[in-house]
């Protein structure tokens, strides 16, 4: 897991970013993303 500050940073650089057009994630954001999406769908499902 991230530190808060490296998170903070990460933050920081990605903010002047759009996020509309951000890149494909890679690696462990990605994978990160994917689990969140899951999460979210096996809830609304669950409802």
């Amino acid at each position: 897991m991230a530190s808060k500050e490296i998170i903070r940073q990460h933050l920081a650089q990605s903010s002047t970013i759009n996020l509309d057009v951000t890149p494909v994630p890679k690696g462990d954001e990605a994978r990160k993303m994917k689990i969140m999406e899951h999460l979210r769908k096996s809830q609304d499902q669950k409802r």
